[in-house]
């Protein structure tokens, strides 16, 4: 739908109403910098998004852009507020209010949501920014414009899904759990299978519960643990310290230290340098980028590359990919690390039960009072975040004598507290390992379910791109078309977007003087950028010729040319005609230009003149040529009015 006429008052630079009627027909507008000319493409870009113009966000701006949208000098009695009508006489009112919060009447108060802001207006610093961006911010900004950013959500929401399946179910836990179960195993059955573990509880249970009725192995072990508990509280306090001790003695501070030792030396082995602290980082980077928000750029706190804050979720997933075997070998030494831990936290425990008041007090007067003091004085918690080589050496030095004198002393104790002790060793291990089957069944279907997730985005994101390389061909003929008109002759040539082996990312690739380039900004001057720019903005809205909406652009031609500003105009009159195009534009000569080449039937053109004051506003030069208004500049602004006339001479 055209726009047949767009009036401000007090919005941005306007003051009282000030009109610009359109008809419907295509317009050139003129005005010299900060008359004014953007306000109007602002009130489009409001109307589009609901109550945001993108080049005012910032923290001065305030929540609603209240410090940034009303004009500065808005009296009490009147409000700030916009009009467009559309060529079928609907109209769209739009109030704001002092807060910045705003209200939308009309019988087509819907209609500017659904246009697509990114093919409607084109600012210039747009231009530029568009070709500065990287991969994955091209991406993010053309997915839209090619109907596929519904896929897109839908790829992005599985990605969530499956991460908060692993969160939820805790995932990580269960899996190191389970490694912490396999170690004990080891310790305890050594290679032993199933069966033969099931065997050995079997007997166990008809020892101490001749006349149970359990079947099942889980429950003989619940059984089993009651009955072994019974007859501990039964035992004399001489009898209890040596089953204490006994279980001290049990302990393989060596097996434990030795697994921690050789998975640092595993990722020692790594080509990256300080891999285990990279990792480690890689974790916490993992969940700051669930917290960020688009836009702006970060440096990556695992590798350090500078990446915009879009991109950054697919960096760390690609840095995970990248180290995956390593991160196992991680998860293997986070197993032996809690392992360790939580063998020095049942050694410190049983020091300081009462049981063994007495033993240590005896022992304190041997080579062993420095290791308790040690054991007594540590934090095994600590550990976790950081244990380094010489953690290891010190609970290498001070656990095992300790170990190896509860050893020495239960080693008189009763055959029946020896064999209560083993036998209770055997019953817990047993029901880790039975409790590990339901366990890994878990672990198991969790993961099955993250696979299916997984398996349906990889899947999206095929479609994605399928359907994207399709959309993508299809542009990339009307940009070279647009390219070509723009630069005939000229040595750059095979100009295209395309898709990089990566997921999200788009980029534009082209031939300079008969070198394939991946990228412009390898090559290409700032004028050739800004012009390949426009190009691709422009074969994006010829997708919107179909929908008859308005294409604004707003001081587009900056950065180039005489000539190519002139290729231009022979490009809008081209590719279209049957569209309404409002061109704003500071630049005179191009404005003259503009008056010269296109049909006056088609076109009209109007000229802002210079701004003066936030009281009066936005206003329209009645004027009829060039040397008016270098007289109306002539008082305040001699150098410009000198200039204005020159162009108008020109003429």
């Amino acid at each position: 739908m055209r726009i047949k006429a767009l009036r401000l008052a007090w919005f941005r630079g306007a003051a009282d109403a000030v009109t610009l009627g359109a008809e419907g027909k295509s317009w050139g507008i003129y005005g010299c910098n900060g008359a004014g000319k953007s306000s109007f493409v602002d009130s489009i870009e409001y109307g589009i998004k609901r109550g945001k113009i993108g080049h005012l966000v910032s923290e001065y701006s305030g929540r609603n852009q209240e410090k940034a949208i009303p004009n500065t000098h808005t009296p009490a009695n009147c409000n700030t507020e916009f009009w467009i009508k559309f060529q079928d006489d609907s109209e769209l009112n739009v109030r704001i209010a002092r807060n910045g919060t705003h209200t939308r009447a009309g019988a087509d108060a819907v209609k500017m949501e659904e246009w697509d802001y990114q093919r409607i207006i084109l600012r210039q610093d747009e231009v530029a920014e568009f070709i500065r961006s990287r991969k994955g911010e091209k991406y993010s900004a053309l997915l839209p414009l090619f109907g596929l950013h519904e896929l897109e959500v839908a790829a992005e929401n599985l990605r969530q899904l499956a991460r908060s399946v692993e969160a939820q179910a805790r995932l990580p836990q269960k899996q190191g759990a389970l490694g912490q179960i396999a170690v004990k195993r080891r310790q305890v059955f050594g290679n032993d299978t199933d069966a033969v573990i099931e065997t050995k509880v079997t007997a166990l249970y008809q020892t101490y519960c001749p006349s149970g009725q359990a079947i099942m192995p889980q429950d003989r072990c619940a059984e089993l643990e009651a009955a072994l508990t019974a007859r501990i509280g039964a035992l004399t306090d001489e009898n209890r310290r040596h089953l204490l001790l006994r279980s001290l003695a049990e302990l393989d501070f060596a097996g434990a230290v030795g697994a921690v030792r050789s998975a640092n030396a595993q990722l020692a082995g790594s080509v990256e340098p300080l891999i285990t602290e990279k990792l480690a980082v890689l974790q916490s980077a993992d969940a700051l980028a669930e917290k960020l928000e688009e836009g702006g750029e970060i440096d990556c706190p695992a590798c350090g590359k500078s990446v915009g804050t879009d991109e950054f979720k697919a960096h760390v997933e690609a840095e995970q990919q990248r180290l995956g075997n390593i991160i196992a070998v991680f998860d293997q030494r986070r197993g032996a690390v809690s392992t360790l831990i939580d063998q020095l936290k049942a050694l410190k425990t049983a020091l300081a039960k009462g049981e063994l008041v007495e033993w240590r007090t005896e022992a304190e007067k041997t080579a062993l009072e420095s290791h308790l003091e040690w054991i007594e004085a540590s934090d095994p918690e600590s550990y976790r975040q950081s244990l380094r080589e010489d953690d290891l050496a010190a609970i290498e030095a001070h656990a095992p004598p300790v170990v190896a004198g509860a050893a020495e002393t239960s080693r008189d104790a009763p055959p029946d507290i020896a064999d209560l002790s083993r036998d209770k060793s055997t019953v817990d291990a047993a029901k880790s390992v039975f409790e590990a089957q339901g366990l890994a069944a878990e672990i198991a279907r969790i993961e099955g379910l993250i696979a299916f997730v997984n398996a349906v985005e990889t899947g999206t994101r095929a479609e994605i791109r399928e359907r994207s390389e399709e959309v993508i061909g299809e542009i990339s003929a009307d940009i070279g078309n647009m390219w070509k008109a723009l630069h005939p002759g000229e040595p750059i040539e095979n100009v295209r977007l395309y898709l990089p082996d990566e997921d999200k990312a788009i980029d534009i690739a082209l031939r300079f003087h008969g070198k394939d380039q991946d990228s412009p900004r390898l090559t290409l001057s700032e004028g050739y950028r800004n012009s390949l720019g426009l190009c691709i903005f422009l074969a994006l809205a010829k997708r919107e010729a179909g929908k008859d909406r308005p294409l604004i652009l707003d001081d587009v031609v900056v950065s180039l040319d005489r000539n190519h500003r002139g290729m231009i105009v022979d490009l809008l009159k081209e590719q279209f005609a049957d569209r309404q195009v409002i061109i704003f534009t500071h630049d005179r000569d191009w404005y003259a230009e503009l008056r010269h080449q296109l049909d006056g039937k088609h076109w009209g053109f109007r000229a802002l003149q210079p701004y003066e004051t936030p009281e009066l506003g936005i206003r329209w030069s009645d004027r009829a040529n060039s040397f008016d208004d270098a007289r109306a500049s002539l008082k305040d602004r001699p150098d410009s009015a000198g200039n204005d006339a020159r162009i108008s001479n020109s003429r």
